[in-house]
């Protein structure tokens, strides 16, 4: 049988793990195009830290051979290393706020082989360094590792983990983290949000989770139809300040004493409102997707479309399995089972991780920026089983991407919902992709709904979280009040860009794209509905480098917008859909951005009408 008929009624999850190295579709989720650099500085300092110490530190008995010059005393060198590793903390803390150390650890921070005295003194400097920069070091955990000696034996080495965050301060802003929460109607996703965000246990009927719904119909209901943004406030020390009073309506209260907010992106789980899950998956920015899995009820239906979509979005996935407490042992362990299965197919390529303790939540967040690891929690919102891990991890999850690397650049604020505030005008919210945004800053707001223009606007207020503050910065959401424009101007899709960017929007634009699931063939004058960050639009194949596409094929086509054209930006991923039809792309390049070599094949005049 052919095998793109095979794949007829296949979804997301089922595309992606039917995939065979051979196919040349799986080449596009191997490129790891992502510009997460998260952590990778400060590991390649502490590797050059390490390095410095590395001739001594393990050596038996700490001494340098006598009589050779410019060797430095075991002393001089410890000294030196415990120097050059609190530059590199410093440093790491100025620019992302936070950062998760190994003291003592090879291949760690600062010296390795450190008895208990040695690693309290460490630790001790390292507290003074922090609190020299107005930031908390806690120290999560302490152990003793065995390290092998040159000359034979084993050494007992003191190791520490500890976490260090700035503090609470009026000129700087808190941390934030994006986290999609998804999974299948009736897993428990609100519920889930309730209890970590309100402090409390569900009583099994929905007292959590009707605290977070926006409608009526949802509340009347159970279930989410559209985009729930909660907060999760957390201090220097990790103490989550969120308590049985908190109120989305009064967060600010909250934001101005923490120092890192964990944003939770809550989604809908029914088939009805996939589109709006692909668009909070893709305009929301997410930094991670928390897959909720009903432990009763298994890895089906909409769970897996939700997580094929992450997982063609390169957006790192863990997994929550919840309702432990009313699920049988051989039913929970099917489940875990099934996920398992799928997560080490090869189109997916995941190491599942079931995280049971401290150590491994400490070791999973130190990695999930990796991509290839998928923590597996087993939790219970009525009994609280499992939670106090869930919450150590939303704490300890670092940024995805190095925002400060963007900071410096010319500024540019997606729209992803448009409000009228009676007294205020036009607000306008979304995220700051880049730059630094500043009250009464001249920006150009389009593309225009009517001529695909851009068109100067000041903004008068910018509020984050419900909190009025000075600037925002790259990484983060907000909302803003835009002067002399009409509700009607704008739209979600649209973004708020500084004049010298020059934005244009594009009608077309070409894209590297895998074909996951197709029950035929695909050819010029295919249509599609293209998830791209915050534009949701059906576009047309007007051109490609192939002849025909079927399930499994990678090509480079031109596409055309059918409604408006819109602002898109090369370098970002994309993911399309047509009935069963599944696609995974990538932007390459626009009709304004076009690519210094064409990457596809044009086709006649007639054929590209």
């Amino acid at each position: 049988m052919n095998r793109s008929k095979m794949r007829d009624n296949d979804g997301w999850v089922e595309g992606l793990v039917q995939l065979k190295d051979s196919d040349s579709a799986t080449g596009l989720l191997k490129d790891d195009v992502a510009d997460s650099k998260r952590g990778f500085a400060l590991k390649t300092n502490q590797t050059k830290a390490n390095a410095v110490a590395a001739g001594s530190n393990g050596a038996e008995g700490g001494t340098s051979p006598p009589g050779v010059p410019g060797v430095m005393t075991s002393a001089e060198d410890h000294e030196s290393c415990m120097e050059h590793a609190l530059a590199v903390m410093t440093k790491e803390l100025e620019d992302v706020g936070e950062v998760l150390v190994e003291v003592g650890a090879p291949c760690g921070w600062g010296p390795v082989g450190l008895s208990a005295d040695q690693l309290a003194a460490t630790v001790a400097r390292l507290k003074d360094a922090a609190a020299e920069k107005q930031a908390f070091a806690s120290v999560l955990r302490e152990r003793s590792i065995d390290l092998p000696r040159p000359g034979g034996g084993v050494l007992a080495a003191a190791v520490a983990d500890v976490a260090v965050r700035q503090c609470t301060a009026p000129d700087r802003s808190p941390i934030e983290v994006r986290v999609a929460v998804i999974g299948n109607v009736d897993s428990g996703k609100s519920t889930m949000v309730g209890v970590l965000t309100r402090s409390m246990l569900d009583d099994g009927r929905g007292a959590a989770r009707s605290k977070m719904f926006k409608h009526h119909h949802e509340e009347a209901t159970g279930r989410t139809s559209s985009i729930g943004q909660h907060t999760l406030c957390l201090d220097a020390k990790g103490v989550i300040l969120n308590d049985i009073q908190f109120r989305n309506a009064t967060c600010g209260d909250y934001i101005a004493r923490a120092s890192k907010v964990v944003t939770l992106v809550d989604l809908a789980g029914h088939e009805r409102y996939f589109r709006t899950t692909a668009y909070g998956l893709t305009g929301h920015l997410p930094d991670y997707a928390c897959l909720i899995v009903g432990a009763n009820m298994g890895v089906v239906g909409m769970c897996k479309e939700h997580l094929g979509v992450a997982l063609a979005l390169k957006v790192p996935v863990f997994f929550v399995i919840t309702k432990v407490d009313i699920c049988p042992d051989h039913i929970l362990k099917t489940t875990v089972q099934a996920l398992t299965a799928i997560l080490r197919k090869p189109g997916v390529k995941k190491k599942p991780f079931l995280v049971r303790s401290m150590d491994d939540v400490l070791l999973c967040a130190r990695n999930m920026h990796t991509d290839s690891l998928a923590p597996v929690f087993l939790s219970s919102s009525v009994t609280g089983k499992g939670l106090d891990l869930v919450r150590i991890f939303f704490s300890l999850l670092p940024q995805r991407q190095r925002w400060v690397e963007r900071q410096s650049g010319l500024a540019e604020f997606v729209i992803d919902e448009t409000f009228g505030v009676p007294g205020v005008g036009t607000v306008v919210a979304g995220t700051v992709k880049q730059g630094v945004i500043r009250p009464n800053s001249s920006l150009l707001l389009g593309p225009d709904i009517g001529d695909g223009l851009f068109k100067s606007t000041v903004i008068k207020s910018i509020h984050y979280k419900r909190l009025p503050v000075g600037q925002v910065v790259a990484g983060q959401t907000a909302a803003m009040a835009l002067k002399k424009v009409k509700r009607t101007q704008v739209r979600k899709g649209m973004v708020l860009v500084d004049e010298r960017v020059k934005p244009v929007a594009s009608w077309e634009f070409d894209a590297d794209i895998a074909i996951l699931t197709h029950s035929t063939t695909i050819q010029p004058r295919y249509q599609a509905v293209i998830h791209c960050e915050i534009i949701r639009q059906a576009a047309q194949v007007v051109a490609m480098d192939h002849d025909l596409l079927r399930s499994g094929d990678r090509a480079c086509v031109r596409f055309r917008f059918l409604q408006r054209p819109e602002y898109i930006s090369p370098n970002t991923r994309f993911v399309f859909r047509e009935g069963r039809t599944k696609g995974i792309g990538m932007v390459i390049g626009t009709e304004h951005q076009p690519l210094k070599v064409p990457a596809y094949t044009a086709q006649p005049a007639s054929d590209a009408s």
